[in-house]
């Protein structure tokens, strides 16, 4: 493969990472605009945005199939990267939503005594969501780490045998032929597996991807037709499963990923900075919006104005957090946090 292949394969990377981000800013505008504003710009369509988060769920795959496929066992230091990559800005804008809720009261959608402090600060599966609402999807992501770091236990050949028995047993709990029961079980079984499976899939033929770009263009096609037919009729009620949500937007997900990775686009180096930014908008987006979605509506009359000014400042808003906390907060975080990591940790495994 040509040198600079590499490279090229990590500003892909960052541009679906800000694909990602940006569709589930623009759901949850959405959102905050239907609900505070009572102007919904794009009908239930756009609840399509939250596609987003599928979108991450098969990147992660993807790149950790891709970083640790040829890994001849289990690490200490895949674990510890995994954790400082999630919790210290996790737990940084926990706090800043926790002032908040103090300073403004139950702004949030919480009642004081539901705030789940053990979900809130260890992202375990309990049943009740966290503080940060969107640590939900981190709980997934934590999960599938977990996973992965035990397949390393298992010969390299045995992996992929095991990642095809964990698809059929969760094919199997999603048919309801075999039923989890508590909050645990249904993690361990959710539909999500799925998504961060099929990025490991994407990661075994990232070689052939170049000669399938179009069936990846038509997946992703056929994928956004499906989620906009799907919101249109249903709305985000008919997100609230989590099986049926995972199902629906999952062609979706995997196509914007397979196409993206298939073409190799060469978008603007500011698109990239947006993908090296998208944690610290994913955790942020929701304090911007939700500052906005309450001031606006008593400072622009009209909810047509209103909902263009949402969507303009809350886009600019969430970006401007994201890079002022990932360059000042995140990334001194995750250098220290490596640092460490190499201190503790035996060398020779790979580096994200």
């Amino acid at each position: 493969m040509p040198t600079a292949r590499p490279h090229a394969e990590i500003i892909e990377l960052q541009y679906l990472r800000a694909i990602a981000v940006m569709m589930v800013v623009v759901g949850h505008l959405h959102q905050a605009g239907s609900r505070f504003l009572g102007a919904d710009g794009f009908g239930p369509v756009g609840f399509t945005g939250f596609a987003g988060v599928d979108v991450f769920f098969v990147i992660s795959g993807f790149i950790i199939h891709t970083l640790y496929r040829q890994a001849d066992g289990p690490s200490l230091a895949f674990g510890l990267k995994r954790l400082n990559r999630i919790f210290p800005l996790y737990w940084i804008f926990t706090a800043l939503v926790a002032i908040g809720y103090m300073l403004i009261g139950d702004q949030l959608g919480f009642a004081d005594q539901s705030i789940d402090w053990v979900t809130s600060l260890s992202l375990l599966p309990t049943g009740q969501p966290p503080l940060l609402l969107v640590g939900w999807t981190l709980t997934h992501e934590l999960y599938f780490y977990l996973v992965y770091g035990l397949a390393l236990f298992l010969p390299r050949r045995w992996r992929l045998a095991a990642a095809g028995l964990w698809a059929g047993l969760t094919l199997l709990a999603m048919t309801d032929i075999l039923r989890p029961g508590p909050p645990w079980a249904v993690l361990a079984l959710s539909g999500f597996n799925l998504q961060f499976l099929a990025g490991i899939v994407l990661a075994e033929f990232r070689d052939r991807l170049p000669s399938m770009r179009g069936a990846a263009s038509l997946l992703a096609v056929l994928g956004f037709a499906l989620a906009a037919v799907w919101t249109g009729r249903f709305g985000i009620e008919g997100l609230a499963h989590a099986d049926t949500r995972a199902m629906i937007f999952a062609p979706l997900a995997i196509g914007i990923v397979a196409a993206v990775l298939a073409w190799q686009p060469r978008w603007p180096r500011g698109f990239a900075a947006v993908g090296d930014w998208s944690y610290a908008i994913y955790l942020g987006h929701l304090l911007v919006i939700s500052v906005l979605a309450r001031l606006l509506p008593d400072l622009i009359p009209g909810a047509l104005s209103g909902l263009l000014v949402l969507y303009a400042t809350g886009l600019t808003g969430s970006i401007a957090l994201g890079a002022l906390a990932h360059r000042w907060v995140e990334r001194p975080l995750l250098v220290a946090g490596k640092q460490l990591i190499s201190r503790v940790s035996r060398p020779g495994r790979p580096r994200t």
